[in-house]
């Protein structure tokens, strides 16, 4: 049976000298291995769909429990991510989340508004594009996909208004509770509450909302930077991984190099 999906490869092992097993994401069936037969032969067409990162239309054999690739048409190339060693980790970073958080066979955002295949090309073109003109920083667009991604698992923070009185913005600050997802005005934090806390800079605050309430397209369209920046990159990554409750070796070597 022929079955066709647009994907983009999120994992790729080799077998032998010419074929490997890629990962696809894909919106219908989550996350499908299949076999690239000849796909590291320099004249194979499948030489540039069975890449990393590759963003194609498959056509997909599917034999029983096994997928072979039939063919495959490119929807647009990140090959370009493989100059710049800071971005290659940011967008295997991405690709180990993705893998490790969807299931396999099994159908993505059947009542969600966002494609996971379409957000993932997003977070893969920001990063393309991050420290260019109108880019948003790595680590801004970093951000932006662990708490996005939280969102669209089902764990999105309750960052409308303080969850106890209802206050928008208080002049005296608003907290974001992480572990419980939700913010607190200073009255309210005062009076109520006495655990884990983070008071947020105003455009901590702002970039949070924009990437949690924005349409996809515009989920990364946020401005911050020096302290505002370091506590969105803080607090973002702090709140993906313990919701996924586990760490990533890809985000690990991304932070040395960051730090260099």
């Amino acid at each position: 049976m022929l079955v066709t999906y647009d994907g983009i490869v999120v994992g790729r092992r080799e077998i032998g000298d010419n074929s490997c097993f890629i990962d696809i994401l894909t919106d219908e069936q989550g996350i499908v291995e299949a076999t690239a037969h000849g796909a590291k032969k320099i004249n194979s067409n499948l030489l540039s769909s069975a890449s990393l990162f590759s963003y194609s239309t498959f056509c997909l054999n599917k034999n029983k429990l096994r997928y072979t690739v039939n063919s495959a048409k490119p929807k647009y190339s990140f090959h370009a991510l493989g100059s710049d060693i800071e971005k290659l980790a940011l967008a295997s970073y991405f690709a180990q989340a993705i893998k490790h958080c969807t299931p396999s066979e099994q159908v993505q955002g059947e009542t969600a508004h966002d494609s996971h295949v379409r957000f993932f090309a997003v977070s893969l073109y920001e990063t393309l594009h991050a420290g260019c003109e109108n880019g948003r920083s790595i680590p801004a667009v970093k951000s932006a996909f662990e708490l996005r991604y939280s969102a669209m698992l089902g764990f999105a923070p309750d960052l409308v208004a303080c969850d106890n009185c209802g206050e928008y913005d208080d002049p005296k600050g608003m907290y974001f509770l992480p572990d419980k997802a939700r913010l607190l005005c200073a009255g309210c934090l005062n009076r109520y509450y006495g655990g884990e806390c983070v008071k947020l800079f105003p455009e901590t605050l702002y970039a949070m909302r924009n990437i949690v309430f924005s349409p996809l397209d515009r989920c990364f369209k946020f401005a911050v930077s020096g302290d505002s920046e370091l506590q969105l990159a803080d607090i973002c990554e702090y709140y993906f991984l313990y919701r996924t409750e586990r760490s990533f070796t890809a985000l690990e070597y991304l932070k040395t190099l960051l730090k260099k």
